[in-house]
C-alpha cells in the first residue's frame, strides 16, 4: 500500500502544482474581481450534477462490489463493469440534457445577485460546461477499475492533463475568445482525463459496449449501495455551491475570495488524504469482505495516525504563514489584479479554513470504512446535515462578518462531520479503534505541531529584517526559511517526545539519501572513467 501511496503522492503533487500555477495564471488575469465570480459559478450546475452522480458515489458503490466478483469471476466481473460504464454514460447525457434546458432557471438560482449581463455570461458558460460531467463521469468508472486492480499510476496521470488544458486556455484562448475559451479548453482536459486512462483498461480485457444486464446481481447491489450514497455529496464541493449562492450578493470578489482560498486549502488534501483514502480502500474493503475486523481496525488506526503526522503540523504552518502564502501565489510582484484587500480577505478566509483540515482529511477514509462494510447510508446523513449547518452558519457569519467567514462556516460543519463519523464507526467496531493507541499518537502529534507553529512564527520576525518584504524573492526566501524552521522543529520535537512517525520518516529520508548519492557517485565514476 505505501508504494502505491507513494507514487499516487507524487503524482498528486504535481497536479497540485498545476493547479497552483492555473491558480496564479487566474489570480494575475483577473484578480478578485467579477469575471472570476462568473466563471467559478458557471461550474456550480454542471459540478453539481457530477457531484451528485457520481464523485465519490461511483467509486463507493463500484469497488467493493467489483473486487467481489473478481476474486471468484473475472469474466463476470467484466460484464458489470460495462453494464456500468454504459449506463454512466446514458444517465450523465441524460442529465446533460436536462442541465442544458433548464439552465436558465439553475443560473437564477445559483447566482441570484448577478446583474443581467453577468447573468448571461453564466448561463452561455454553464451550456458549454455541461459535457465536462459526461466525460469525467466515464473517466470515473476507468479509475474505478483501474484502483481496483491496485493499478493507481495512470488514474493519478489524469488531473495533470486536466490542469494543463486549463492553463493553456487561459494563455492562448482567453485573449482571443474570452472566458468562452477558458471553458473549451475546459471541456478538453476533461476529455484528455477520460482519453489517457482508456487503453490501460482496454489492456485488461473489458468488453465496454457489449454488456447492458441491468437485472444481474452484481449490478442491483451497486445500485442498492448507490441510490443512498447519492445522497451525500461532497462538503467541499457543496460549500462552493453555497458561497456562489451568497457571494452573489455580496460585493463583487466575494466568490472568488473563497474560491483561492478553498484552492490553497485543498493543496496538502489533494496531495496526502485522498493519496491515503484510495489506496486505503480496497485494502479495507478486503478486510471486510473477510470479517477480519481486527485487521480492519489495526489497518484503519494506523492510516489515521500516518495521515495526520502529516495534515496536523501542515493546518499549524498554514495558519501561522497564511498572509506570506497568499501574497507569495496570489498577491505578490507586479500583480496588479490581485488588491492587497484582497490578499486581506484570502488570507482570513485561509485561516478559516485551516481550522478544520484535519477533518476534511480524515472524512474521506472514514467514509470510505464505512463503504468498505457496504455502508453508505451512514456517511451520507452526516454529510447532509453538515450541508445544512455549513449553509445556516454562512447566512449568519457573513451577515456579521467579512465574506471571508464562509470559510469558517465550512469548517465549523467539517468538524461536525467528522465527529459523528468517528462516533458511529467506532460504535460499529465494537466501541474500540485502537483508542488508545490513537489518543497518545494525536497528542504527541498535536505538541510537536504547536512546537513548529511557534518556530516558525519566530521565523517571520527573525528573517524579515535581513529581506526586502517589498519584492516576490523576499517574500519567498521569508515563506521557505519559516517554512524550513517549523518543519525542523516538528521532526526534532517528535524525536524528543518519541513519535514513531517522526523516526521513520527520518529513516526514509535517510534511506533516499543514501540511495540518490550513491546514484550521483556512480554516474560522477561513469563520465569520470568515460573522460579518461
Amino acid at each position: 500500500m505505501y508504494r502505491a501511496t507513494v507514487y499516487i503522492a507524487i503524482f498528486a503533487i504535481l497536479s497540485k502544482i498545476l493547479g497552483l500555477a492555473r491558480i496564479i495564471v487566474f489570480s494575475n488575469r483577473f484578480g478578485a474581481g467579477q469575471d472570476i465570480d462568473i466563471y467559478v459559478a458557471a461550474f456550480r450546475v454542471p459540478d453539481f450534477i457530477f457531484n451528485l452522480l457520481i464523485l465519490g458515489t461511483l467509486s463507493a458503490a463500484f469497488i467493493p462490489v467489483f473486487v467481489s466478483y473478481l476474486e471468484r469471476n473475472r469474466q463476470e466481473a467484466f460484464q458489470i463493469a460495462s453494464t456500468i460504464f454504459n449506463l454512466t454514460l446514458l444517465v450523465m447525457s441524460a442529465a446533460g440534457i436536462l442541465g442544458f434546458i433548464f439552465a436558465p432557471l439553475l443560473v437564477k438560482i445559483i447566482a441570484p445577485g448577478f446583474e443581467v449581463a453577468a447573468s448571461a455570461k453564466t448561463l452561455e458558460l454553464t451550456r458549454i460546461l455541461m459535457l465536462s460531467p459526461i466525460f469525467l463521469a466515464l473517466s470515473s468508472v476507468l479509475t474505478s477499475v483501474l484502483q481496483s486492480f491496485k493499478k493507481f499510476v495512470i488514474a493519478s496521470l489524469a488531473p495533470l492533463f486536466y490542469n494543463l488544458s486549463i492553463i493553456f486556455g487561459v494563455f492562448f484562448l482567453y485573449p482571443k475568445y474570452g472566458l468562452t475559451g477558458i471553458v473549451w479548453a475546459v471541456i478538453g482536459g476533461a476529455f484528455l482525463h477520460f482519453a489517457i486512462q482508456l487503453p490501460s483498461v482496454l489492456r485488461l480485457g473489458l468488453p465496454f459496449g457489449r454488456h447492458f444486464t441491468l437485472k444481474h446481481a452484481g449490478v442491483r447491489q451497486i445500485g442498492r449501495l448507490f441510490l443512498p450514497r447519492i445522497f451525500g455529496l461532497d462538503l467541499g464541493q457543496i460549500g462552493l455551491l453555497i458561497s456562489s449562492i451568497i457571494g452573489s450578493l455580496l460585493p463583487a470578489g466575494s466568490i472568488a475570495v473563497y474560491y483561492y482560498a478553498f484552492d490553497l486549502e485543498t493543496m496538502p488534501l489533494g496531495v496526502f488524504a485522498i493519496a491515503f483514502a484510495t489506496t486505503a480502500f480496497p485494502v479495507l474493503s478486503e478486510y471486510a469482505s473477510k470479517n477480519n475486523f481486527a485487521g480492519f481496525k489495526s489497518f484503519l488506526s494506523k492510516t489515521i495516525v500516518q495521515l495526520l503526522f502529516l495534515i496536523i503540523p501542515i493546518s499549524v504552518l498554514m495558519l501561522v504563514l497564511r498572509a506570506q502564502i497568499v501574497r507569495l501565489f496570489l498577491g505578490a510582484g507586479q500583480n496588479t489584479n490581485f488588491s492587497f484587500a484582497d490578499t486581506r480577505l484570502t488570507a482570513l478566509a485561509l485561516a478559516f479554513f485551516a481550522i478544520s483540515l484535519f477533518a476534511q482529511a480524515i472524512i474521506p477514509l472514514l467514509a470510505r470504512a464505512f463503504y468498505a462494510m457496504h455502508n453508505t447510508l451512514i456517511p451520507v446523513l452526516f454529510g447532509a446535515v453538515a450541508i445544512i449547518i455549513n449553509a445556516v452558519l454562512a447566512l449568519i457569519f457573513t451577515r456579521f462578518m467579512s465574506p471571508a467567514s464562509m470559510a469558517l462556516a465550512f469548517s465549523a460543519a467539517a468538524i461536525f462531520d467528522l465527529v459523528c463519523l468517528f462516533i458511529f464507526l467506532r460504535r460499529r467496531l465494537g466501541n474500540d479503534l485502537n483508542d488508545d493507541y490513537l489518543f497518545l499518537s494525536i497528542m504527541k502529534i498535536s505538541i510537536a505541531s504547536v512546537a513548529a507553529g511557534t518556530v516558525s512564527y519566530a521565523g517571520l520576525y527573525l528573517i524579515a529584517p535581513v529581506v526586502n518584504m517589498q519584492t516576490y524573492l523576499g517574500i519567498f526566501l521569508q515563506t521557505a526559511g519559516s517554512l524550513l524552521l517549523g518543519g525542523l522543529a516538528y521532526i526534532s520535537a517528535g524525536l524528543m517526545i518519541g513519535l514513531p512517525e517522526a523516526k521513520g520518516f527520518v529513516n526514509v529520508i535517510r534511506t533516499w539519501f543514501a540511495k540518490f548519492s550513491k546514484s550521483v557517485t556512480a554516474l560522477a565514476e561513469s563520465l569520470f572513467t568515460d573522460l579518461r
